[in-house]
């Protein structure tokens, strides 16, 4: 069974390990049991936004009725 979060520490020592060449994609599946997918957004992330991306959001984000509805419309419209 895998692991459903890993900290900011755990994702960066897992990519590091993994860009510096130390283990090779299909190894770091292996040995951590993470999805090849989930290695890949975390590295596009970090590479985009740096370190801040590995860090998880612990709160809810909340949406204004009148965005959330501005978004069914806009959704609606698009053919």
């Amino acid at each position: 069974m895998s692991k459903s979060a890993y900290s900011a520490e755990e994702k960066f020592a897992i990519l590091t390990s993994y860009l510096e060449g130390k283990y090779s994609l299909n190894e770091i599946t292996k040995i951590y049991k993470v999805n090849k997918s989930t290695i890949i957004d975390w590295k596009y992330n970090f590479e985009k936004f740096g370190t801040e991306s590995l860090i998880e959001s612990s709160t809810w984000k909340d949406y204004s009725k009148e965005l959330k509805l501005n978004a069914i419309r806009d959704w609606q419209l698009t053919p």
